[in-house]
């Protein structure tokens, strides 16, 4: 997917050949990194959230939360905000917890068409796992106020 990450430890869960393989069908192995994630059908949003959170999961519950087993570059984080249209915002925990929630975000541009067509404000904020928009009605003569309540506590302190 992200050349930049094939050698990096924080891209290392090991999968047989064809599921490998099946993590990359869709773009041929060049995709538009302009685009969202899985714009193409190539790379598998959810299997890659997926596997990103065993890796951070694993990391915890081994007690091997060392940058140097799960390291992911400052240029893999930011190829992942920006395929998600995060490129702005910062996100908590280890490198590859980052890149665990960065993947589990809602595509900021489809968040943002949903709120826009609802009339409801779009916070300049992700929105962890188990967090939630609360959003305020309309008082007279202002506009509706959305705020983020987040609840997410990253698994991994640096």
């Amino acid at each position: 997917m992200l050349k930049a990450a094939e050698f990096q430890t924080g891209n290392g869960i090991t999968l047989c050949t064809s599921c490998h393989k099946e993590m990359h069908e869709g773009f041929n192995g060049r995709p538009d990194l302009g685009l969202p994630v899985d714009a193409q059908n190539g790379e598998k949003l959810h299997k890659m959230e997926r596997l990103y959170s065993i890796l951070t999961d694993d990391a915890v519950e081994r007690g091997l939360t060392r940058e140097e087993f799960y390291f992911l570059s400052d240029e893999v984080l930011t190829c992942f905000k920006r395929m998600q249209g995060y490129d702005w915002a910062d996100f908590p925990g280890a490198r590859i917890e980052q890149a665990y929630l960065i993947l589990a975000e809602c595509e900021y541009g489809i968040r943002k068409s949903m709120a826009t067509t609802e009339e409801v404000p779009v916070p300049n904020r992700p929105l962890l796992p188990g967090g939630m928009y609360l959003v305020f009605p309309e008082r007279q003569g202002q506009q509706r106020e959305c705020i983020v309540v987040q609840t997410y506590v990253p698994r991994w302190k640096i």
